[in-house]
């Protein structure tokens, strides 16, 4: 048997794959699979943030319909975060037990930080002009450091879909090789879904070949569904017709992650089945790489669930196609980000 390498993931990788005992069950035989105190720190901050925003609007209806209805609240704020703190914080325990990546807290590590901040080291951007952010990844990075300096494996291979790990993989690969004697790779958060089909196919014989099927309506159909997710044609001052994209992205979308927004379409819906618009980043923002963000409309939703559904039913064997498609589709959205220049006098935190 082959000596195992160890699996890290960044945060992005939790909000795609939120099945994270299937994640590691998947793994278990080519890897030992670590989550970092840092990521499971920013998972409690998302969710504190959530409930909060949930609270707030459980006073600002208290305040709408005053005199008409009360709302009474049964656990206190404080008292639930608390506990969602615990429980997620029990969660990862349970889960990954002694393969939890600590970090520390100290003024060694603040100063350390603060250091490759002026100094623009990498997982911070290095070009001219990039801004300052970049905190959380290098405590991920400097946590992964001290770590398999003493302990764990000799390979390991870490997953982002963050640019300051992904534009940085040389230089970052040859600071943990100088620093820990190891060896690191840096993939994307389609790597994962990648290992797992060679997983299956390996257990799995291939299909004897098979006609393909006629798709050609449906080829069209799956254009202009998804196409009326990223934008609309309105009219200007004057009543000429143009598009307005419904959102911009920062990074592109792959495959695995058109399949997460997907497979979680009916459940959004649902959540807001009496509203006629939902806005974009709360459908297709797994993180922040959706931005300028304005409504989609329901009925454009209902068809892209209804298609998803159609295709699910119809042709199941076809659904990594259907993903790839509408990855591309979604993609023409995507622009690259601009550098701005913030001078030296910009507080970095």
């Amino acid at each position: 048997m082959c000596k195992k390498r160890a699996f890290v993931f960044d945060t992005n990788f939790i909000i795609e794959n939120r099945n994270l005992k299937e994640v590691v069950a998947n793994l278990s035989e080519e890897f030992t699979v670590y989550a970092t105190q840092v990521s499971i720190n920013e998972r409690i901050s998302q969710k504190y943030l959530e409930m909060k925003n949930k609270y707030e609007k459980l006073t600002a209806l208290t305040d709408e319909y005053r005199g008409i209805a009360s709302i009474r609240i049964t656990t206190p704020f404080d008292k639930k975060s608390e506990t969602e703190k615990e429980l997620t914080q029990k969660g990862y325990i349970d889960l990954f037990g002694e393969h939890i990546i600590s970090f520390s807290s100290d003024d060694t590590t603040f100063s350390k930080i603060l250091d490759r901040v002026f100094k623009k080291v990498p997982p911070f951007l290095s070009v001219d002009g990039a801004s300052d952010k970049g905190f959380k990844d290098s405590l991920i990075w400097l946590s992964l450091l001290e770590f398999f300096q003493s302990s764990g494996e000799d390979d390991v291979v870490f997953i982002t879909n963050d640019n300051g790990f992904r534009k940085n993989t040389d230089a970052l690969c040859k600071e943990f090789k100088e620093f820990t004697g190891k060896n690191i790779v840096i993939k994307d958060n389609s790597y994962y879904k990648s290992q797992c089909e060679v997983k299956v196919s390996e257990t799995i014989p291939p299909k004897n070949d098979s006609p393909l099927p006629d798709v050609n309506q449906l080829r069209e159909k799956i254009h202009d569904v998804i196409h009326s997710l990223c934008g609309a044609n309105i009219g200007d001052y004057w009543g000429n017709p143009y598009w307005n994209n419904t959102f911009t992205l920062s990074q592109r979308v792959d495959s695995a992650y058109i399949e997460y927004v997907f497979t979680h379409l009916k459940l959004y819906i649902r959540d807001h089945l009496f509203e006629t618009v939902i806005l974009a980043e709360k459908i297709l923002g797994l993180d922040d790489r959706v931005t300028n963000g304005v409504s989609i409309p329901m009925s454009a939703l209902e068809d892209a669930l209804s298609l998803y559904e159609e295709i699910q039913q119809k042709l199941p064997d076809y659904l990594p196609q259907f993903y790839s498609a509408a990855a591309t589709i979604i993609n023409r959205n995507y622009i690259e980000p601009q550098v701005i220049d913030v001078g030296d006098d910009e507080v970095p935190f």
